[in-house]
């Protein structure tokens, strides 16, 4: 054996040469030692070769020598190990890509030796480096974690001068902690009023102060313009003219076009005019509609797919089911309202086929009597003499899960006999027929049957009566909206088909492609005949640029502001310029508790799935809001994290308090001749405790739902020492002032959380929804809150509350209830619900014959009950009475137990009896009497 040009070289007696693999001596088995010989097994360039025989002496000589050897030949390759281990724990924060890397190369470099022998037989050598690559090889999450704390700890030391004077108030911990951590992606979770701005400033000044970065490696990205000024305005006070630019998403996109192609690209007048926009979809729209294969796409379009499908035996109450008819704004082509979709779909095959009807017309003879109104069957054909009734029962006569079986046969039972009796046409429909595909088939068969046969209108007709009722002008809106939608996605192959594989109503949406598409590419067309680009384009473009490699990324540090509000396609774009540069890193600042944007394309799951879409990162809450008290987070952190996939932080507050600061009017919105309404009552007792000029925003859900210009001068006059501001909720988000009213607390379309549904073709165009119900609703009643510096109020009518204010009174969060006088009614609203239709409220009207309570789900559901004869309050049914719900009157009125009425009391000639109030000497009665019935007391009403 000989070492030969830092080769071993074993040469057999038979001159066979084989050059020694070092892993040979890595070995456990590389010796082998018998009673008196000893044997070598030695990798080689020609495989193994089994020296045998040896003495054992000799045998352990030969190994000494070759292992002193080959640790004398590893030691400068470990040290140069080590070297570039030290420099990638020098670079700066121990991240999990160079720790990763670290561990990495220890591993591989000790493969060489795997163990090292008695340190004492070979006392001329080092092991020290080896012993330390053994060390690294075995670092786990537990090392990182205290590398970490101990560079977190270094810097905060060292900088500790810059972190106090670099923004007004010396920077908290967790900000300090936020600005240092330098992991491969770094989530700032920052909550309302925890100084969010400080910390992205922090961040970029501790960048350049520790000579990690230069300014032009540094990128600061905000999504609205405002904000990116407001960003280096901030900068700009703070760190000095430091070369630091703070950008939006759109005006990096647009420089990243202008560097590829050399040139600053021009901007379409479409891009902020959608007036503009949608008159020129309409004009495409009537164009493709001249074309007869489009014609037959569109008519079956807005016969088969207008409305999202719903089974209506899926619901749990009748309530419910009306809520999805009002929410989607179900109406006919000719713009009728109807109350299920099964009629709609009837109503707009009658127009197609060419023939007349009538909606819900009254029966031509009379039925009314003390007991049931006239009868109005579904539909009438007054050309042919037929009615058509849509009953809503499935193959087994079963009726939904909210439907009184027996008295639905009943009633259909009667309808039959009465079209018997008189000799009247009828067509009957079934719930089931609509679900497997038939009910269009069957209504061609009953005509038949009586002779009935469609003339089925042109296209052009059909398309002219859809004019007329409004219905094509409507589509062409919606088509400006998914045109929109469609191109600020900036798809990719293959994420169009997954999205709409991925919608409740697949087909719907590739219904509604096969309208669009065309209108997409008569857009594009426009724009590069005009050699124009849009906003979308600006992400779009410079998304295949960075991603091409045709754009050149310099920027190591991306610091991304209100990072809730990412979108895909902003979020493939960071990805893309991070992954352009090599060590990049990227800095995000947002809290989930506050995205209120899906509709414009946010998808919240790049925060809460931030791991997963981004890889290996580092979470620092800020956890001291400087804004509110204790009372307001109380409130607001405990709804919002109702929802369980919001991520959990606890948010302490700088202000205490003792009292609750989230106060709740509960009064009528209707207002009385000559009393201040309910705004003017909140803003006169805030002018009692503020401090001359407060600030004071009327915060609502919808604008509408705010004072008008007008309204809001008079009542800055008449509160002059308060300073006034009316916003929507959205429009808030960002701002602060002293006191917070928030309007609109009511439930419905328009109510808040609002009840309006998305359409389904925008639908499968966002991020996926959430399966927490009013997810982001939940979320924008956080932000509206969380607005206030000093007290939040809430005004409602109980009659017809907010989801949210029922739940803050039944889950007993801490608001104040006796700031305002409140009514008996308002108190005890959860007794007065519709007991018809379970989830509508019984509000005050006024009728022909007087004042009584309705549904406030009218007409859907007709339900009414009388108030009572005393002193006009509601009445809440217990038993067989009817009990009067104000506690100083106790009025009783009991109830007739075969027919439902109120019984009155009467005098007779055998002396006073309770008799119902549905009797009549002639016609149809009720002759049901009582000689006493006897009330036990009130029961427990409630407060």
């Amino acid at each position: 054996m000989q070492l030969v040009d830092a080769q071993l070289m074993l040469t057999t007696a038979n001159g066979q040469r084989y050059v020694v693999k070092p892993e040979s001596l890595a070995n456990n088995n590389t010796m082998n030692t018998g009673l008196f010989f000893s044997d070598l097994r030695l990798a080689s360039d020609q495989g193994v070769v089994l020296v045998k025989g040896l003495p054992k002496q000799a045998c352990e000589e030969h190994l000494s020598w070759l292992t002193s050897i080959w640790f004398r030949q590893l030691t400068p390759v470990m040290l140069q190990v080590l070297a570039e281990i030290q420099s990638l724990l020098d670079e700066g924060y121990p991240r999990t890509s160079r720790l990763k890397r670290v561990v990495a190369l220890a591993r591989q470099a000790i493969k060489q030796f795997r163990r090292l022998p008695d340190k004492t037989a070979y006392p001329a050598i080092d092991f020290t480096p080896f012993e330390a690559l053994q060390f690294r090889a075995e670092w786990g999450e537990a090392d990182f974690i205290w590398l970490r704390e101990r560079y977190l700890q270094q810097q905060l030391t060292i900088h500790q001068h810059y972190f106090d004077e670099v923004e007004s108030k010396p920077l908290t911990e967790r900000q300090r902690h936020a600005c240092v951590i330098d992991e491969d992606n770094n989530l700032v979770l920052a909550g309302a009023g925890t100084g969010k701005t400080s910390t992205m400033v922090g961040r970029a000044g501790y960048l350049l102060q520790s000579s990690q970065a230069r300014d032009d490696e540094i990128l600061m990205l905000a999504f609205a313009n405002k904000a990116a000024v407001e960003m280096q305005e901030r900068i700009e006070k703070r760190l000095g003219d430091c070369g630091i630019t703070a950008s939006t998403f759109h005006k990096l996109g647009k420089d990243i076009i202008a560097s590829v192609e050399g040139k600053q690209p021009s901007l379409t007048p479409l891009a902020d005019d959608d007036k503009l926009l949608a008159k020129h979809v309409s004009d495409w729209f009537e164009e493709h509609l001249k074309q007869p294969v489009y014609q037959k796409l569109v008519l079956d379009y807005f016969q088969n797919y207008l409305y999202p499908v719903n089974n209506a035996f899926d619901f749990e109450s009748e309530g419910a089911y009306f809520d999805y008819i009002l929410a989607n704004d179900i109406r006919t082509l000719k713009g009728e309202k109807v109350k299920s979709l099964g009629e709609c779909l009837i109503a707009n095959y009658l127009l197609r086929q060419g023939i007349e009807y009538q909606y819900e017309a009254s029966y031509e003879h009379p039925t009314a009597d003390v007991f049931f109104r006239q009868y109005q069957p579904d539909f009438y054909l007054s050309d042919h003499g037929i009615y058509i009734e849509f009953y809503g029962i499935d193959r087994q006569g079963n009726t939904a899960p909210y439907v009184n079986r027996q008295a639905y046969h009943e009633g259909m039972a009667w309808k039959q006999q009465l079209h018997q009796k008189h000799g009247t046409k009828l067509v009957t429909l079934y719930h089931y027929q609509h679900l497997d595909g038939t009910l269009y088939s069957e209504l061609d068969k009953q005509f038949a049957n009586f002779g009935v046969k469609p003339e089925p209108l042109p296209p052009e007709a059909v398309l002219e009566t859809l004019r007329e009722f409004g219905a094509i002008s409507a589509f062409a809106l919606l088509l400006t909206d998914l045109l929109k939608r469609y191109r600020a996605n900036c798809y990719e192959p293959g994420q169009l088909d997954k999205a709409i594989d991925a919608a409740d109503n697949p087909q719907q949406v590739q219904a509604a492609l096969s309208l669009l598409l065309p209108v997409v590419d008569d857009y594009q067309r426009l724009l590069a005949r005009n050699n124009h680009i849009d906003f979308d384009d600006m992400i779009g473009k410079a998304l295949s640029y960075v991603k091409s490699g045709r754009f050149k990324s310099r920027w190591k540090y991306l610091l991304v502001d209100e990072f809730q509000d990412i979108s895909d396609a902003r979020a493939r774009l960071v990805m893309y310029l991070r992954d352009s540069v090599p060590g990049a890193s990227l800095f995000c600042v947002g809290d989930d508790w506050q995205a209120i944007y899906r509709f414009t394309g946010s998808d919240l799951q790049f925060t809460t799935d931030f791991v997963s879409r981004f890889g290996p990162t580092q979470t620092t809450p800020l956890d001291l809001t400087f804004r509110f008290n204790n009372s307001i987070s109380d409130v607001a952190s405990r709804f919002v994290l109702q929802n369980p996939t919001q991520v959990r932080k606890q948010l302490n507050t700088l202000t205490r308090v003792t009292k609750p600061t989230v106060s709740l009017m509960r009064a009528d919105n209707r207002i009385s001749p000559g009393e201040p309404d309910r705004i003017e009552k909140v803003l006169q007792k805030i002018s009692t405790i503020a401090e001359p000029g407060s600030t004071i925003y009327l915060l609502g859900r919808f604008g509408f739902n705010l004072p008008d210009y007008a309204e809001l001068k008079r009542l800055s006059r008449q509160f002059n020492q308060l300073k006034l501001e009316c916003f929507s909720i959205h429009a808030s988000k960002g701002k602060e002032a002293d006191y917070v009213v928030i309007l609109g607390l009511e439930s419905g379309k328009h109510g808040f959380p609002s009840q309006k549904v998305t359409h389904p073709l925008l639908e499968a165009l966002l991020p996926a929804k959430e399966q927490f119900e009013y997810a982001e609703e939940r979320r924008l009643f956080y932000v509206a809150l969380t607005r206030a510096r000093h007290r939040a109020y809430l005004i409602t009518d109980m009659a017809v509350a907010s989801e949210f204010v029922v739940e803050l009174i039944n889950d007993k969060y801490p608001l104040e209830l006796n700031e305002f006088e409140t009514s008996l009614s308002q108190q005890l609203f959860h007794l007065i619900k519709c007991l018809k239709c379970k989830t509508g409220s019984m509000v005050p009207r006024a009728g022909q014959f007087g004042a009584f309570f309705g549904c406030n789900k009218y007409p859907l559901c007709n339900h009414k009950e009388r108030g009572c004869s005393k002193c006009s309050s509601p009445m809440k049914r217990e038993g067989r009475f009817k009990v009067c719900l104000n506690d100083s009157c106790n009025s009783w009125v009991p109830v007739c137990p075969s027919c439902g009425a109120e019984l009155v009391q009467r005098t007779g000639p055998y002396g006073t009896f309770w008799g119902c109030r549905n009797y009549r000497k002639e016609g149809e009665s009720c002759s049901h009497k009582e000689q006493v019935i006897e009330f036990k007391g009130p029961m427990v009403k409630g407060t």
